[in-house]
This record gives C-alpha cells, structure tokens and sequence, in this order.
C-alpha cells in the first residue's frame, strides 16, 4: 500500500465519519431537535447504533494524521499558533455567524438571547464544542510530544491509561472550554497516534483479533440494551462506549480502502463540520413550510444538503484571503 493510496483511505474513513455526522444531526439527538423523531422510531436507533463511533472516530482520525507531521523539535508555540488560526478562528467567525442566523431566523429549534452570545466562546455551543476539546487536546499532545513522553510502545500505553482513566473519574461541572468533550476523546486521539506509530502492532493477524472480539461482544451487548430497554448508568455507558469505539475503530483502520467518491468527501471534512447546519436546518425550514414533512425526504434531502452546502461555501471562501482564514483557518 503507498503513501498516497494510504492517504485517501483515510480520507474514506473521514468521509464516512462526516457522513454519519451529519446523518445524526439531521436526525436529531432527542425528539426536541432535528427531524424531532420519538425515541422508538427507527431513525432513533440508527443514531444510537452510530453514536460510540461518530466523534471518537473524527478524533482518531485527527490523531492519526496528527502523527505523520509531529510537532518533533519544533517550537510549541510556533505549533500551538498555528492550531489556534486554523481551529479558534473558524470558533470564533462560524460559531458567531451560526448565533445570529439561529436567533434571528424562524423556525429553528432552538435560539438564545443576544446578550449570552459571549458564552459560546469558552462554553460548549452546538456542535463547536469539538472545536474546544481538539484545540485542548493539541496543548496536550504538543506539551507530550515535546518532551518525548510517548516515543515508546510502554510510555504510550501508559498515557494512554491515564486518559482512560481521566475520561472515567474527572467531570467538570460548568464544562469551561468544553473541557469533558476534551476529556472524553483525549483517548481516542491517543489511540489515533498509537496506530499511526506502532502501526505493526495493529496491523498483525493475531492481534486484530482481540479487537474484533470485543467488537462482536460490545455491539452485541450495546444492541440487547436498545432492544431490551435498558438504562445503563454513566459509569457503564463511558465503559461500553470505550470499548465499542476503540474496538471498531481499530478495526476499521485495518480493513480501510479508498472508495472515490467518499475520500473526496472526507477532503472537507472540516468545512462540512462547520458549516453542515446551515444546509441541514435551512431545508428542513423550507420543507417543512412547503408541507413536506415525511421523514424519509426530509433526511435525504437534509444529508445531501448538509454535505454539498458547505463545500460550496468552502469553495467560494477559498477564493478570498480574508475569509479563508476567517473562516476556515487558512493561511
């Protein structure tokens, strides 16, 4: 496998974690938001079938590529500048700009009073949060990285515990900076780094067989559970999902092909993140004022719109330097 075959099969993998990323946001995280679907609906399961692996597997990825351009003896500033243009900008423009159109635009679920507007920058807002956590765990891994701390197979593992073991215990009240996101896929960011440099170990035909095993059992047990109607508490939810997410995941980077037309899509990842509800809730509004409103259109116009929106407005900000970097963290 060559490089750059090995580069557009993780941009598949990308491709497909913003797809279900923007499935669910379609969907609706409750029966308050999106499509406003009841808990017992199939569209309801489908979310919760993929909800241990959506975000853990962004993070992963963001991982992965993470270590094929370490920080190494580069400056931590220099790094951590760098990180901020392209993450606390785009926080900053897009998150202020998604503000203003939820406030003032009708019909969307929910809107916030003008005078909080200040909050969404160091509390968690939407689905910027994400943004918080991966800038928090770039200080971590550049403060790690720098120092050496996870050169070895041993040192990495043990990091890596001390995560786990952090996502477990600590909890933060007031959540400032999105810090329980940064908590909770710390993890999954190190596990990204650990495949990319201890890819041997990932990649043996015995060893991928552990993963696969727990894989089989955890889904199993996550889908009794659905079917079962059982209440896990949030003890026994942190330790399913961690298992069912670095299972899977492991799992997928070993068996990932590029598939064309989803590597391209994983090319603006990023940009879909950011700009995928003006697509998903601008034709959810629309439709449901022209009088459609079965599910089955409004998802698949909603997923289409929320992945070709925001590549189009990628596109047309590319063109300008201040609206590239402002928006997109650009150079």
């Amino acid at each position: 496998m060559g490089p750059k075959k090995k580069e557009l099969s993780i941009e598949t993998l990308r491709g497909f974690a913003i797809i279900f990323m923007v499935a669910g946001h379609v969907i609706g995280g409750n029966p308050e938001n999106g499509m406003k679907v009841p808990d017992a609906s199939g569209w309801r399961y489908f979310y919760y079938t993929f909800e241990y692996l959506r975000m853990p597997l962004f993070s992963v990825i963001s991982g992965y590529v993470y270590s094929l351009y370490p920080i190494g003896n580069s400056s931590v500033f220099k790094f951590l500048k760098g990180k901020a243009r392209r993450i606390l900008l785009p926080l900053i423009f897009v998150g202020t700009t998604h503000f203003l159109v939820q406030h003032f635009l009708p019909g969307t679920n929910a809107k916030f009073p003008l005078s909080g507007i200040w909050k969404i920058y160091i509390f968690p807002y939407e689905h910027f949060w994400f943004l918080q956590s991966i800038f928090l765990i770039f200080i971590s891994i550049a403060i790690i990285d720098h120092f050496k701390l996870a050169a070895s197979v041993r040192n990495w593992s043990l990091i890596f515990l001390i995560a786990v073991l952090m996502r477990y215990f600590l909890y933060v009240p007031d959540d400032f900076f999105s810090i329980n996101g940064y908590l909770n896929l710390l993890p999954f960011f190190l596990l990204g780094c650990g495949i990319q440099r201890f890819e041997a170990i990932y990649t043996g035909k015995k060893i991928i067989l552990i993963p696969l095993i727990l894989f089989i059992i955890t889904i199993i047990i996550q889908q009794y559970i659905w079917f079962s109607g059982t209440k896990l508490t949030l003890d026994e939810t942190n330790i399913l999902s961690l298992c069912v997410a670095c299972a899977g995941i492991v799992l997928l980077f070993y068996i990932r092909k590029n598939i064309g037309i989803i590597s391209k899509i994983g090319y603006y990842a990023y940009g879909i993140y950011l700009f995928h509800v003006f697509g998903t809730a601008g034709t959810r509004i629309l439709l449901l004022k022209s009088g459609v409103d079965q599910n089955a259109i409004v998802f698949a116009v909603g997923l289409i719109f929320g992945l070709g929106v925001p590549i189009i407005i990628e596109l047309i900000f590319e063109k300008s330097k201040v609206m590239r970097r402002c928006f997109l963290g650009l150079k």
